[in-house]
């Protein structure tokens, strides 16, 4: 079988000759299958090109190609097609060039193949599986948060780590049908997408457990960015299919307008106000602000959602209707609880405490709390009775 590993550059003259060597002692182990190297090099301006150049020489397997910098999810669509069509992949690796990727897992990934998977996504949050301990709060938040959220609004939780960038795909009826260039992101949210198309098709997908190492040379390239971008994603997928979870989505949208103009407002003009506390337990000015601006959001909510989102099951102004709202509002607890616990964690962990920041991680949270909102709406508040 033709295996080609992909591999996407940008500045990476530090580290791409480090990883072609540790990949060439794993290539000679590999037995029953043909093995090529496909770097992407997105015209790095340090001289990335002229490294693999001089491995190339040494290494025939290796080949390269480039091209205008436009992003990782687009050098991913320029390269696998060229593996497919000109180096006749039969099966396709994704992988990092700046060392994060241990190439001694290829071995365990073509294990799974040869066992009949078509997809195998190397996990960090698998059993085994790790994250670098020099990771700072921030970034662990962000990855896992990331994760999490594409799962559970894309109703796949059995996948662990939708965020990971080291997985291999077989082409033959499965990535040979996506369509790379209109990818919903050329960035780091592509890795979503694919992994969703993946799964739609049927693919049999298995996780194996991977230490996920800090970069070889300089910081992580990891960004606030990526987070929203794989946000956005995961939220045009999810409305492509769902025409009532768009709607409750722009439901969403119209409190999360109303929550924030509420919370500036008290913090404004209540801003002496330091907290409440009840005994032992201590409730935080932001945590009480927000509060309040969530009820504000949250009757709004369930007037325009049963009146539009949930109109085929709208709910009459009677006893009933009375009970459904406070039960609406008991269950969104859950959704207050999710943005307090990030408010609080994200404002410790970072240290950071301004209102810029309040907005992003509110945001995160309102996010992340939707999924949940939605399962309540539409499986207790609008669900539709049995006969």
């Amino acid at each position: 079988m033709k295996v080609v590993i992909v591999i996407p550059s940008y500045n990476e003259r530090r580290s791409i000759g480090n990883t072609l060597e540790r990949l060439d002692l794993v290539i000679k182990k590999i037995k029953g299958h043909s093995v090529g190297v496909l770097v992407v090099d997105d015209n790095s301006p340090d001289g990335t090109a002229t490294i693999v150049y001089d491995k190339a020489k040494k290494y025939k397997y290796i080949e390269l190609i480039t091209g205008e910098k436009k992003g990782l999810g687009a050098a991913y669509a320029r390269g696998i097609p060229y593996a497919i069509s000109k180096m006749k992949a039969e099966v396709v690796f994704e992988m990092d060039a700046d060392g994060q990727h241990d190439p001694i897992y290829i071995l365990d990934f073509l294990k799974k193949i040869d066992e009949g998977y078509d997809y195998v996504i190397g996990s960090r949050y698998v059993k085994g599986g790790s994250i670098p301990k020099e990771w700072g709060l921030h970034r662990k938040l962000l990855s896992f948060l990331g994760s999490l959220f594409a799962r559970f609004m894309l109703k796949t939780s059995w996948i662990k780590d939708y965020t990971s960038g080291y997985k291999a795909s077989r082409v033959e009826g499965y990535l040979e049908k996506i369509d790379l260039n209109s990818l919903i992101s050329p960035h780091f949210a592509y890795k979503i997408e694919l992994l969703y198309k993946m799964l739609k098709m049927g693919a049999k997908t298995t996780e194996i457990p991977i230490n996920f190492k800090g970069r070889d040379t300089d910081s992580s390239k990891s960004t606030f960015t990526d987070l929203m971008e794989s946000f956005k994603v995961v939220f045009l997928l999810r409305l492509r299919e769902h025409k009532r979870f768009v709607k409750v989505c722009i439901v969403g949208a119209i409190g999360a307008f109303i929550q924030f103009v509420a919370y500036y407002i008290l913090k404004f003009i209540f801003f002496k106000f330091t907290g409440v506390s009840f005994g032992s337990f201590y409730i935080s000015q932001k945590a009480f602000f927000n509060a309040v601006a969530v009820e504000l959001a949250i009757m709004t909510n369930f007037i325009i959602n049963n009146l539009w989102s949930f109109k085929d099951r709208k709910l009459l102004i009677n006893l009933n209707f009375t009970i459904k709202f406070l039960q609406f509002n008991f269950f969104v607890l859950g959704s207050l609880i999710i943005q307090a616990f990030v408010l609080e964690f994200g404002t410790r962990a970072t240290k950071i405490d301004n209102n810029f920041f309040d907005f992003i991680l509110i945001s995160i949270g309102i996010l992340i709390g939707l999924a949940y909102n939605y399962l309540i709406y539409k499986n207790v508040i609008w669900k539709i009775k049995k006969n």
